[in-house]
């Protein structure tokens, strides 16, 4: 590895570091603290990713792909519908449970679209538990895809004063029902093997 490289990765290591210690709060974290965690000049920061923004990016990047990665919901003899309101459920879990970091991932995946963007993982992810569905590869990938980004903006918008009406997605239970409403609104028709 180059000592250019070296250095990158020192700095992302430090960042990523300090997002786990600042519980995703990155409002938090400022470039002096990165690079004193990193041992490097400020300006090496901003030499390898122009700004503070880019480099937080492209870390939650990094720990979102390293959670979906080794994320592996139970294995059960359940239909896959079952499976993905099981998957769907802790998939919100997460995002509840780490809110800065997933609402920077969210926003940057739709502000910069990429093939291989957590989002595209997600539903990806979300099309193998259906695998068993009978309906062509395509149309299956394209349903995960909308319900990743309906839950993607539920999450986004959890918060807002007008909310859902008859749901609290701060309470589980009620996030539970309305992403089982959901799933079984959009594929509780279809037959599977």
């Amino acid at each position: 590895m180059k000592k250019s490289d070296e250095v990158r990765e020192t700095i992302v290591k430090a960042t990523i570091e300090l997002i786990e210690k600042s519980d995703g709060d990155i409002n938090s974290i400022n470039t002096r603290a990165i690079a004193q965690r990193a041992q490097v000049g400020a300006g090496l920061i901003n030499y390898h990713f122009q700004t503070k923004e880019n480099l937080i990016e492209l870390c939650v990047e990094r720990m979102i792909k390293q959670v979906i990665s080794s994320f592996s919901p139970p294995v059960s003899e359940q239909t896959p519908i079952e499976q993905l309101k099981i998957t769907a459920k802790l998939v919100f879990d997460f995002l509840m449970d780490n809110p800065a970091v997933s609402k920077i991932s969210i926003l940057s995946d739709y502000r910069n679209p990429k093939p291989g963007d957590n989002t595209m993982m997600s539903a990806a992810g979300f099309s193998r538990t259906l695998s068993k569905l009978k309906i062509p590869e395509e149309e299956r990938f394209i349903l995960a895809l909308a319900f990743t980004s309906i839950m993607q903006a539920l999450f986004l918008r959890k918060d807002q004063d007008a909310g859902l009406p008859g749901y609290d997605l701060n309470n589980k239970a009620q996030r539970d029902t309305l992403l089982d409403l959901l799933i079984d609104t959009i594929l509780g028709g279809f037959e599977y093997e």
